[in-house]
């Protein structure tokens, strides 16, 4: 399946996929918010980012955003 899922914590993402059917193999958020243009707010989010994300990448995806969930299923 390839698709998007509008905003959803990660356990919410996981869950609906599991209740339609999928097997989760893997998942990991998208290192994309690192990677940002260039607009003055984002330059200025880019370290706290990169911290927070390395302490706890949930937290990091819920509290600035910005990050996407891949997830790999069957």
């Amino acid at each position: 399946m390839y698709g998007h899922l509008p905003f959803f914590t990660k356990e919410t993402a996981l869950e609906a996929l599991r209740d339609t059917g999928y097997e989760i193999l893997d998942w990991f958020y998208t290192p994309r918010a690192n990677s940002v243009g260039a607009a003055a707010t984002q330059r200025l989010l880019k370290l706290p980012r990169k911290l927070l994300f390395a302490l706890h990448e949930d937290v990091a995806a819920r509290v600035l955003g910005e990050y996407s969930l891949l997830v790999l299923a069957r």
